[in-house]
């Protein structure tokens, strides 16, 4: 920070005495927050932001500023649909240049509340009530497994599911938190044989039939396009996901114009007509 310890000390100092009220936890093992502490840090990042879309905006008036965006994305809707992501919103959204971070959904959570993304395309629940959010797309998750693992039939049951010899991501992860949820609704039991938070890693054990395993259509859009890994829609019950829109509040304004909103549709409308996956509009 380029500020001496002692001067840094001060400043928090005096404005703990404005405030009246401690924002740190001073220890022998350092130093944390208080609850008070925290509160003002949410804020600061609040106005913090606020200030940088003010400025932002007005320098856009002279024609020279663009705004930046960074977007958050699930490795399935990359697969599906991350180039002509792009291009669209070059094409429609004049003023704005976007970049997409592919991450996992759990992490696109965290990134946003770091102010590293604007907003994210996440299946994650959101329970962050500063975020503003907008439902898009449900999703049913297939069962895949190999080729030469895959009895006939175009459907299998959830209880045959938890069966298996189930390889899945993190239990942080959307997927391995809906499938546990359903098994205790229904009394019963998520037994994974392998965790792997590398949806690489957990595809290879499946091809090479060591494992099952639970994913969107477009995490193995290649895999299952090229017959080296075989699809099968989950019955008695589904398992469905939700797609949102999540943002950041200092970005609203922009994020509620008629053309962002309906680049947002058009995402919806692509991954609707990709081959495979089973998706409705909410």
């Amino acid at each position: 920070m380029n500020v001496a310890q002692t001067a840094l000390g001060m400043q928090i100092r005096n404005l703990e005495d404005e405030l009246g009220v401690a924002l740190l936890d001073r220890h022998s093992r350092g130093v944390t927050s208080t609850e008070a502490g925290d509160l003002l840090y949410d804020h600061a990042k609040d106005i913090l932001g606020r200030v940088d879309m003010a400025s932002q905006a007005v320098r856009r008036l002279s024609g020279d500023e663009l705004l930046t965006l960074a977007l958050g994305v699930t490795p399935s809707i990359m697969r599906l649909v991350g180039d002509g992501i792009l291009a669209d919103l070059e094409r429609n959204t004049p003023g704005v240049r976007l970049g997409l971070v592919e991450e996992f959904s759990f992490l696109q959570m965290r990134l946003l509340a770091q102010g590293e993304l604007s907003c994210s395309l996440t299946y994650e629940n959101v329970t962050d009530s500063t975020m503003v959010k907008r439902a898009l797309l449900e999703e049913d998750l297939m069962f895949l497994s190999a080729p030469d693992d895959t009895p006939e039939g175009d459907t299998i049951t959830f209880r045959e599911v938890l069966g298996s010899q189930l390889a899945l991501t993190s239990r942080e992860d959307v997927v391995f938190k809906l499938v546990e949820q359903i098994a205790d609704r229904l009394g019963l039991k998520l037994r994974p044989a392998y965790e792997v938070q590398s949806i690489r890693a957990v595809k290879d054990l499946v091809a090479k039939g060591v494992a099952q395993t639970i994913m969107p259509f477009g995490a193995a859009k290649g895999e299952l396009q090229k017959g080296k890994l075989k699809g099968r829609l989950i019955v008695a019950p589904t398992v469905t996901r939700t797609l949102l829109f999540v943002h950041r509040p200092e970005f609203e304004t922009n994020f509620c114009s008629d053309s962002f909103k309906a680049f947002i549709d058009r995402i919806c409308d692509q991954l609707i007509q990709a081959e495979g996956p089973t998706m409705r509009r909410l």
